[in-house]
């Protein structure tokens, strides 16, 4: 069965449209455990990656260019955070930052928070952003329809799907 490039990418945006009626946050995105387990897979078994976007990570990109069969500046322009598995709307975006909130608040329980981090916090708090709002903006954070796990929108992966992100 062939489905048109588009095809999925309008599903995906019809069920994420505006949180839905029948949204309901996935679980990776408050499982730390199953979130790291699934994009632990997807590193292993569909490339995702580099480790550091921010590396020019030239071995990387040269595999990846040789399976799309392409150059390795047009490979470097196919990531999670314009693939049309991307997802960020602002019902996701919601789920990650709960999410995120969640794991903050069990570690708080767990042990004591050090100073620095309690500086850092409160400097973000005066500022109008939490902890979680800054973690989403400086990774670009979405969540993977495909693999099921946060995606950093710099990296990419052997599935990469033109036509997104899903904002």
């Amino acid at each position: 069965m062939r489905v048109k490039k588009d095809a999925i990418g309008k599903e995906i945006v019809k069920s994420y449209a505006k949180g839905g009626a029948m949204f309901t946050c996935p679980i990776e995105t408050s499982n730390v455990g199953l979130n790291l387990k699934n994009r632990n897979n997807t590193i292993k078994e569909y490339g995702y990656g580099p480790l550091n976007p921010d590396e020019p990570s030239e071995d990387f990109w040269r595999a990846k260019a040789k399976m799309w069969d392409t150059s390795k500046d047009e490979a470097k322009t196919a990531r999670c955070g314009n693939c049309a598995a991307f997802i960020q709307t602002p019902a996701m975006i919601d789920c990650i930052t709960k999410g995120i909130k969640s794991g903050e608040e069990e570690e708080a329980e767990a042990e004591e928070e050090e100073e620095a981090e309690a500086e850092e916090e409160a400097e973000a708090e005066e500022e109008g952003e939490g902890m979680e709002v800054q973690v989403i903006a400086k990774a670009n954070l979405g969540y993977c329809e495909l693999f099921h796990f946060k995606c950093a929108g710099d990296r990419t992966c052997d599935a990469w799907l033109a036509g997104g992100p899903i904002k």
